[in-house]
C-alpha cells in the first residue's frame, strides 16, 4: 500500500504540497483543489490570522520538519490544515514524508466555557472527553461520536505494529472569541491505490459534534 512520500527529484516542498492539495480535491469531491501554501520548518507554520495554533517546538515524530504545507479551505465547509513534511532518506536518495496532521474546523454550536477534550488513554480506561461538564456529558454519551474520536486520533504510528512510536493525541473543542473550533490531530493512511488525509472523516466527525452539541 503506498504511503505519503516523496524521493528524489521529487523530493520538494512543492511538489508534496501540490499532491497534499490534489488529495484533498480528489477525497472532498471538489470541481478545483484547494490552493496550498508552503511555510518554512522554522516559523510558527501558520500565517497570521489562522484559527490554528503555532506548531509545537518537537513534534514527537522520529524525523526532522522540511516545512509545513498550509490549506485555508472554504468548501464543502470552512476549515484549515496544517501538514509537517518529515525529511530523512530512503535508501541513497533523498526523501520526504507526511507526519502530523492538524485540522481547525469552525463549529456552528452554543458557546463552551472551557475547552473540550479527549484524553489520553490510561491503561485499560479508554479516552473519553473532558471539560465543560454539558457538552462533555453529552458527547460522551454518543458512543458512536466518541468511538470515531477515539479512531481519528491514534496514539501510536508506524509502518507496521513491529515499528511504532507514540503520537500525541489532540481532539480538541475550543472556545475562540468569535466561536467554538474543532482542532484534530491525525495521520495520513494508506489506502488500496494511494493515501488519505482523512479531510473527509474530520469535517463528518465536526458535523456530528454539532449535532450532539447544537
Amino acid at each position: 500500500m503506498p504511503a505519503a512520500t516523496w524521493t528524489g527529484r521529487k523530493a520538494t516542498a512543492e511538489e508534496a504540497a501540490a499532491d497534499i492539495s490534489a488529495a484533498l480535491g480528489t477525497e472532498l469531491g471538489l470541481s478545483e483543489p484547494p490552493l496550498a501554501a508552503t511555510l518554512p520548518a522554522e516559523s510558527n507554520g501558520v500565517p497570521a490570522g489562522s484559527l490554528l495554533p503555532p506548531r509545537e517546538r518537537f513534534s514527537g515524530m522520529p524525523a526532522p520538519t522540511h516545512c509545513f504545507v498550509y490549506v485555508d479551505a472554504q468548501t464543502p465547509r470552512t476549515f484549515e490544515l496544517r501538514a509537517a513534511v518529515l525529511s530523512g532518506r530512503s535508501g541513497i536518495r533523498r526523501s520526504l514524508g507526511l507526519g502530523h496532521l492538524l485540522y481547525a474546523v469552525p463549529l456552528t454550536i452554543r458557546p463552551v466555557a472551557s475547552p473540550v477534550a479527549l484524553s489520553t488513554t490510561s491503561g485499560s480506561t479508554p479516552a473519553r472527553f473532558e471539560g465543560d461538564p454539558a457538552p462533555t456529558n453529552r458527547l460522551n454519551n454518543d458512543t458512536h461520536l466518541l468511538e470515531t474520536a477515539r479512531a481519528l486520533t491514534p496514539a501510536t504510528a508506524g509502518p507496521d505494529r513491529h515499528h511504532t512510536w507514540q503520537v500525541a493525541r489532540r481532539l480538541t473543542i475550543e472556545p475562540l472569541p468569535h466561536g467554538a473550533v474543532l482542532l484534530a490531530q491525525t495521520l495520513h493512511r494508506p489506502t488500496a491505490r494511494a493515501w488519505s488525509l482523512g479531510a473527509a472523516r474530520v469535517l463528518d466527525f465536526a458535523a456530528g459534534v454539532e449535532a450532539a452539541l447544537g
